[in-house]
């Protein structure tokens, strides 16, 4: 009779977990997961008819391809990709008339214009010390504000700027293989 009493005890406190479980995931939500990017915003025209929900990412988020993100709309959803890369503008079809879109957060950065091939390579040496991503192009250096790098910039008598950007894609280590 114990055994019987204590394995019946057992099958209710199981049940109870399994509702407590499936109670807690019903409270929680469920969220779809996107494993591949439909496209870009910018490159599409066609998305009039569609609702946009938006969701606002740094742009470190960009280089992952394990993401979750709240939308405008507080709905979460979840960013496995198999393939390809985030950028500033993916998009993801929730349905026929939904569409989340990724938009990254203007963040301060600090660009450099380098006077000459010289001073470029003085500052990329500098700024390759202090194991910081960049970005290159049109002749600037581009690099997420810190205090220290404007620090030993000021010190070095390097001119530079911090401006508000927002980056099409996620800063880079230089990669020599």
């Amino acid at each position: 009779a114990f055994l019987l009493n204590r394995s019946s005890d057992l099958l209710e406190s199981r049940q109870k977990s399994i509702h407590f479980y499936l109670l807690s995931f019903v409270i929680k939500g469920v969220y779809m997961i996107f494993t591949k990017i439909d496209g870009n915003i910018k490159e599409r025209e066609d998305l009039g008819h569609v609702h946009v929900e938006t969701a606002m990412v740094k742009s470190d988020d960009l280089a992952k391809s394990i993401l979750r993100v709240k939308s405008d709309h507080h709905n979460e959803y979840g960013i496995r990709l198999e393939e390809g890369k985030l950028e500033n503008g993916s998009f993801f079809f929730i349905d026929d008339h939904h569409v989340l879109v990724l938009n990254v957060i203007p963040e301060e950065m600090i660009v450099i214009t380098p006077k000459d091939m010289d001073d470029c390579g003085i500052i990329a040496h500098m700024l390759g010390n202090m194991h910081k991503p960049v970005k290159v192009k049109g002749g600037k250096i581009s690099l997420l504000y810190d205090p220290v790098v404007a620090k030993n910039l000021e010190k070095s008598n390097v001119e530079f700027k911090v401006e508000e950007i927002q980056l099409e894609e996620s800063l880079r280590y230089v990669d020599l293989s």
